[in-house]
């Protein structure tokens, strides 16, 4: 029982870094590439060609997700869950290193590639939560786990994010600086690397035969595109994680263009978006589960997020602001949970790391996509990108209503 929890806490220790390497530039880019006194940029770098850059550096990230998660999946089904765990991590922690020193020498080049060699060894959330799945006793398990998981994220964005948003903030302190907080990630990642080395067991089998495939991810979009069963669900799947995505990664540009917000400030608003992921991922998700069944409760989540993350753009007032995106992260924090959970428990015992697989492929596609498109859309109007995160949502809501057998 022991070596199982120190198992379980190594994954979600895994599953907190991972997560904190995404969210600790939250707060950085934003304004380091919008800063026209940013010496990386010449002084006639136009604002749309800043926020141009800027979206294709959010899209490096999860691109790397993208097509490193199947390879990762894979080198896991070959060598086991341990080995796979070490490697991300280590390589992880390259990505970190290359980053920082990137970002304090002014080099873009390098600083994108740091940020694309993160995301693709960072791409294991398959991994962990197909050994979550291994190591819980049932399902009533299996769900409070992955609520933990979600648990775990708002956590790594809540302390990412301020830390990032701090740190990164020479007005706050004169040693500080937009570099600083991923030296301090790389410190996290050296601790994450000793903990799966020495305190996860492994939990999965070993099948040498399984080759590599750089295209895997294009393969599990067709898959899941051919799975009757599950394949509206994958699509709800995507289009809820490219709503969310348009709403996290645009907010910082929001609120820097409305209201001048300062890398400080950001993390400050990283703590409160925290704070309502925890509450609606943690306490409302058992609370909630405990009266209503969970697709019921998912249902709402859809609809009501939809309607909240329109409704953004209209109050000139930064709390009115404030108050409605709460209430977009405690949906969202309701809802990543359910939806792993029903993507989890359409599949068979034996299919779980496949099928979690072919989730993350859809979830990296769709935070690999949203920059893109928000980025455009913002060439036209502030408040475009959240608009069309809406309507994503919206046809999310009209998939999910459409199934016949949904409950």
């Amino acid at each position: 029982m022991a070596r199982t929890r120190l198992s379980l806490f190594s994954v979600f220790f895994t599953f907190f870094v991972d997560n904190l390497c995404w969210s600790i530039v939250f707060p950085i880019l934003a304004p380091y590439f919008l800063d026209p006194h940013n010496q990386i940029f010449s002084k006639e770098t136009s604002d749309a060609m800043r926020t141009a850059i800027f979206s294709l550096f959010l899209m490096a990230y999860s691109l790397g997700q993208f097509l490193g998660a199947p390879l990762l999946g894979e080198y896991a089904d070959r060598h086991g869950r341990k080995k796979a765990l070490g490697v991300s991590v280590l390589f992880t922690l390259v990505g970190l290193v290359l980053s920082a020193w990137s970002m304090e020498k002014g080099y873009l080049v390098w600083l994108f590639l740091g940020r694309l060699i993160t995301g693709v060894f960072a791409s294991n959330m398959s991994i962990c939560l197909a050994a979550v799945s291994d190591l819980s006793e049932n399902e009533k398990a299996q769900v409070k786990n992955f609520g933990y998981l979600s648990v775990c994220a708002g956590l790594s964005f809540v302390l990412g994010a301020f830390l990032g948003g701090k740190l990164s903030d020479p007005t706050v302190n004169v040693a500080f600086s937009p570099y600083l907080p991923l030296w301090i990630a790389s410190g996290l990642t050296v601790i994450n690397l000793l903990f799966v080395l020495f305190g996860f067991e492994e939990t999965g089998g070993v099948q040498p035969d399984v080759k590599y495939n750089f295209f895997e991810s294009f393969a599990n979009i067709k898959k899941a595109l051919k799975t009757e069963k599950i394949k509206k669900f994958y699509a709800i799947y995507f289009l809820f994680f490219f709503s969310w995505t348009i709403l996290l990664q645009f907010i910082p540009i929001l609120v820097v263009r409305s209201f001048d917000f300062t890398g400080s400030s950001i993390g400050n608003l990283s703590l409160y978006m925290g704070f309502c992921w925890a509450v609606g991922s943690g306490y409302l998700n058992r609370v909630l589960t405990k009266y209503f069944s969970p697709l019921g409760v998912l249902e709402f989540c859809l609809v009501s997020f939809t309607a909240v993350c329109a409704l953004i753009i209209f109050p000139n007032h930064l709390y009115g602001v404030l108050i409605l995106l709460g209430l977009c992260v405690i949906l969202g924090g309701l809802a990543w949970p359910l939806c792993t959970n029903v993507i989890s428990n359409l599949a068979g015992k034996s299919m779980q790391g496949k099928v979690l697989g072919m989730s993350q492929s859809m979830q990296s596609l769709a935070m690999t996509v949203a920059p893109l498109v928000g980025g455009v859309a913002y060439q036209g109007y502030l408040g475009l990108p959240f608009l069309l995160g809406a309507f994503a949502s919206f046809v999310a809501s009209i998939i999910y209503f459409s199934l016949k057998d949904r409950k």
